[in-house]
């Protein structure tokens, strides 16, 4: 483990419920908000016992290195998101970070940012750590209905430039948010970079190729450590050089990645 990586207790100043599912954290974490940068990751012990047994990995929505505090965004959908659901402020939780490599983003050109779901996370968190790239910031959220949308108005800048889909048509544009990108991006100067369900980044990879844009995916696996000791969130790589197939590993050569490099 490299000295960039922090262990800390840290407290709960808030945990509260934003939509169907999905809950909004605050963690006093000093060490660790001093660190990450956009697309990293904590794992966070949801229980000091052993079941569940492995920590819970999620990204940073934003925080506030002079407070000292993390926001992360999560979904109840096991054992482990129940429990952070029923934490009270002044809880403690023992985390592990900042993990993975950040993103850095360009210095010029448009920026196309693709999300679903809980993958609003890292996407958010680049916008709120670069403010000077709002000016040329397009992000777009797409949810399968009314009720799987959250607020953004709580979790992004108010000057972003944001617009909406769902599938069925309740909130924003009727259709899938990948429908959108044409309409936000200019030829020869936009860098999509793209966070969600696996076949929405599949999906925007396939389009941003086609349209000859740059794009870069945040990926979402499962990650068992953290720092790559047990090899279960490698993903298939092609390399470039070489254009034969090797595998790497998404907590330590991502989870930011060239979408146009994956084997989806």
């Amino acid at each position: 483990m490299t000295s960039s990586i922090h262990q800390e207790d840290a407290e709960i100043l808030e945990n509260r419920q934003i939509g169907t599912g999905l809950f909004l954290m605050r963690l006093r974490a000093p060490d660790i908000a001093s660190k990450i940068g956009p697309a990293q990751f904590v794992q966070v012990q949801t229980d000091p016992e052993l079941a569940p047994f492995l920590r819970r990995p999620f990204s940073a929505l934003r925080v506030d290195r002079t407070a000292g505090w993390v926001d992360i965004l999560y979904e109840v959908i096991g054992r482990g998101t129940g429990r952070m659901a029923m934490f009270e402020p002044d809880t403690r939780l023992n985390l592990l970070g900042p993990l993975g490599m950040p993103f850095t983003p360009s210095d010029t050109g448009s920026l196309l940012l693709v999300a679903g779901g809980v993958g609003l996370v890292p996407l958010a968190f680049l916008v709120w750590e670069h403010a000077d790239l709002l000016p040329r910031t397009t992000f777009l959220m797409g949810a399968a209905n009314r009720d799987r949308m959250p607020d953004l108005s709580d979790l992004l800048p108010q000057n972003l430039d944001w617009h909406l889909a769902t599938d069925d048509g309740s909130l924003g544009y009727h259709g899938f948010v990948t429908d959108l990108i044409p309409n936000h991006t200019r030829a020869g100067e936009t860098t999509i970079l793209t966070c969600g369900p696996h076949p929405m980044m599949a999906r925007v990879a396939a389009i941003a190729g086609d349209m000859g844009h740059r794009c870069y995916a945040s990926l979402e696996n499962h990650m068992a450590c953290g720092f790559g000791a047990c090899v279960g969130c490698v993903v298939e790589y092609r390399e470039a050089e070489r254009d034969d197939l090797r595998y790497r590993r998404v907590c330590t050569e991502g989870p930011v990645v060239d979408a146009h490099a994956i084997v989806w």
